[in-house]
């Protein structure tokens, strides 16, 4: 993994499980209700670690997750089929991996 931070987030039917991972710390993991309101604090959660940061997203909400989050200068984002990784600290993993 690089020096980036690195989320993962699971899309649920009712929720957004989300993994951060920074080089050298513990993961810290979070959940959020699927609704505009969670949307909205995924925002605040991200905008509060600055830039790079790189994102995984994958299930139901996957596509709109990506769109609504990831233009943004400095943030990779990338959609992940389920098969490959549906856990949020699988796909922040994934994040960081990924070249």
């Amino acid at each position: 993994m690089n020096n980036e931070l690195c989320i993962g987030i699971a899309s649920r039917n009712d929720m957004y499980e989300i993994a951060a991972l920074e080089h050298g710390k513990s993961a810290v993991m979070i959940r959020f209700p699927a609704t505009g309101i969670g949307l909205e604090a995924i925002k605040i959660f991200l905008a509060g670690y600055g830039n790079p940061v790189r994102l995984a997203v994958a299930g139901v909400a996957a596509v709109s997750l990506a769109l609504a989050l990831g233009n943004v200068p400095g943030r990779e984002t990338f959609i992940v089929a389920s098969a490959v990784a549906n856990q949020a600290l699988a796909l922040a993993h994934f994040a960081g991996h990924t070249a």
